[in-house]
């Protein structure tokens, strides 16, 4: 079954997606951006030149203010077992993640009113799933966020 999910990028998967448009083009993005704008390149790159320039921005706001603002929009082919674990239970807790601020895994499950070896578990697949991710927060207390905006279900 295919899932179409809007969700936003951790600052590792928008730096990644950076060296590989360097290792791809085999310049950096300024190098890249001095050709593009001297129309030394083709027409063809603006597509990866906007790409990389939005990349390249959001991870320098992300260094500056700790803040990244990165949005993708994915097609994925989930597998019938892959399916089944997107439970009731998980599915609200991405939810919840959205319109809560919590501290903590256990503030977390203090809300929504759930075993915090429960919570913690559930946490975990969706971490595995790219829907969320886990911050550290001073070394100690794992802290959630929803990485996932919107997740729809295609059926053709």
């Amino acid at each position: 079954m295919l899932l179409r999910i809007i969700r936003d990028l951790t600052p590792e998967e928008v730096e990644e997606k950076i060296k590989r448009f360097e290792k791809e083009l085999g310049m950096s993005f300024e190098k890249f951006e001095e050709l593009f704008l001297k129309q030394k390149l083709d027409a063809k790159f603006a597509r990866a030149y906007f790409e990389w320039a939005e990349l390249v921005d959001s991870y320098k706001g992300y260094m500056e203010d700790g803040q990244l603002d990165y949005t993708v929009e994915e097609i994925k082919d989930f597998e019938p077992e892959q399916i089944a674990l997107l439970t009731p239970k998980r599915i609200e807790l991405l939810y919840q993640l959205a319109v809560l601020r919590v501290d903590s895994i256990n503030d977390l499950a203090q809300k929504v009113r759930r075993n915090v070896k429960n919570v913690h578990q559930d946490l975990q697949v969706l971490n595995r799933f790219g829907f969320v991710k886990l911050n550290k927060h001073r070394g100690r207390a794992l802290i959630p966020e929803t990485l996932v905006k919107e997740i729809a279900f295609l059926i053709h």
